[in-house]
């Protein structure tokens, strides 16, 4: 009787550790040192890489270069849009603690990718829209975009045309308004991806 009744204790104890852990699991927000850090453990795995590598999302007409423009934001927070590429930058306040003159820049090419500069990081969330009419986002792919964040000038496209990213976030998508939305805490570059490659995506 007394075996039964440690062995229900055990089991007790065992599901709440698991409920715990899982409870962690859905309401911690992902980082960008966690999202490295499960890379890392994975790309272990399956051979040492560490890299992501993401479908980007595409224009239907590629940039025949570069387009560059700069806004002012400072802890009040600050919008900026281009029509042109189809970008909506949303600062909120108290993101920033000082006023900075960002600079965001359009890739040229294909894929639905911006550089900002300076590589700041914030105190708050900032929101990308990016408007997917005239991009190669179809219904079905509404359901499985990501936000993609890389390092560098360019992109690092492979072969396949998958880039090498080292962070992913959730998109939101609205059907109603065409956009998909995503949530930064630092800036350097960012795409707009359709998801992870499978299989050997690291």
């Amino acid at each position: 009787m007394r075996k039964s009744v440690r062995g229900l204790i055990g089991l007790a104890v065992a599901i709440t550790i698991t409920a715990t852990a899982c409870s962690d699991t859905a309401i911690t927000a992902p980082t960008r040192a966690g999202s490295q850090a499960s890379a890392s453990l994975l790309g272990g795995l399956l051979g040492g890489a560490t890299n992501l590598l993401v479908a980007p999302v595409t224009r239907n007409t590629p940039l025949a270069s570069d387009v560059s423009w700069t806004f002012t934001a400072g802890p009040g927070g600050a919008v900026s849009s281009n029509s042109a590429v189809g970008l909506t930058v949303v600062v909120p306040y108290g993101a920033l603690s000082s006023t900075q003159t960002i600079t965001v820049t359009a890739l040229a090419g294909a894929p639905v990718a911006y550089r900002f500069y300076p590589h700041l990081v914030f105190s708050k969330n900032v929101s990308l829209t990016q408007n997917l009419n005239g991009t190669s986002v179809g219904l079905l792919g509404l359901v499985v975009l990501n936000g993609a964040h890389f390092t560098g000038d360019t992109l690092d496209v492979n072969s396949d045309g998958l880039v090498s990213v080292d962070e992913t976030v959730t998109a939101l998508v609205s059907v109603l308004t065409q956009t998909a939305t995503f949530n930064v805490g630092h800036f350097s570059g960012w795409i707009l991806a359709s998801g992870a490659a499978d299989d050997g995506g690291y």
